[in-house]
């Protein structure tokens, strides 16, 4: 995995236009169509492959189903080899955590005050794909 050069072209998308997002859960897909606001002609098509979670977290740090509306800026793109830490997700208090419902996303994208985290095994940005594949637990 070229590491080197993935995560320089993530931090030139810090400090972006979010123009699109579209998620496809069939596919296992999420795509962002990205502008950065310092290079005017620059347009980027991300796309999430074999997304095995994602979430959104709100400012108050609450995971919620939706995306806020405050999500066209993006304020970084961040891929992390280890994964950003353990992620679970049931309907209530009284069921039972099972290995099914823990994640490990490897992906944050920051907004103005909310944030999106995303579990992918690869990536692809404009035509180049990355095979990151997912955390080492």
């Amino acid at each position: 995995m070229e590491y080197s050069k993935l995560i320089p072209l993530l931090n030139t998308l810090g400090s972006s236009k979010l123009e699109k997002i579209y998620i496809n859960i069939p596919k296992e897909v999420i795509s962002m169509d990205i502008k950065p606001e310092n290079d005017l002609g620059s347009k980027y098509s991300v796309i999430f492959e074999e997304v095995n979670s994602f979430y959104f977290v709100n400012e108050d740090g609450k995971i919620v189903n939706k995306p806020p509306l405050d999500s066209s800026h993006l304020n970084s793109i961040g891929y992390y080899q280890n994964g950003v830490g353990e992620f679970v997700c049931i309907d209530s208090e009284s069921d039972e955590i099972t290995d099914e419902d823990v994640s490990f996303p490897n992906f944050a994208i920051e907004m103005i005050n909310s944030a999106m985290f995303i579990e992918a095994r690869s990536i692809k940005i404009n035509d180049k794909k990355y095979k990151v594949g997912y955390p080492k637990i």
